[in-house]
């Protein structure tokens, strides 16, 4: 999913990564039995339905920062807190 937010700058109606994106929060949520991470998906993948919009993503417009933009780094954030999430996890379970 980072990869596509990287390189795919959005701020236009590019159903491809949009539906990548929701198709691979899906996944990630079926695959990990956890709440917050849950969250942090859904988050993702309501972002990405308004960063890769041809209107939604300019209501997201800061005075210094393009709604495309900061859409792109909240989806960031959210991705790094599923990562952080997992990495939590993965302590827990093997007791470190």
């Amino acid at each position: 999913m980072l990869e596509i937010v990287l390189h795919r700058p959005g701020g236009w109606a590019d159903r491809a990564s949009l539906s990548r994106i929701v198709e691979l929060c899906r996944a990630a949520g079926a695959a990990i039995d956890d709440a917050l991470c849950a969250e942090q998906l859904g988050i993702v993948a309501g972002y990405a339905t308004d960063l890769f919009s041809e209107q939604a993503h300019k209501k997201w417009d800061r005075r210094n920062v393009s709604g495309a933009d900061f859409l792109r780094l909240e989806i960031m954030r959210a991705l790094h807190s599923v990562s952080r999430r997992l990495s939590e996890i993965e302590a827990a379970r093997l007791g470190r």
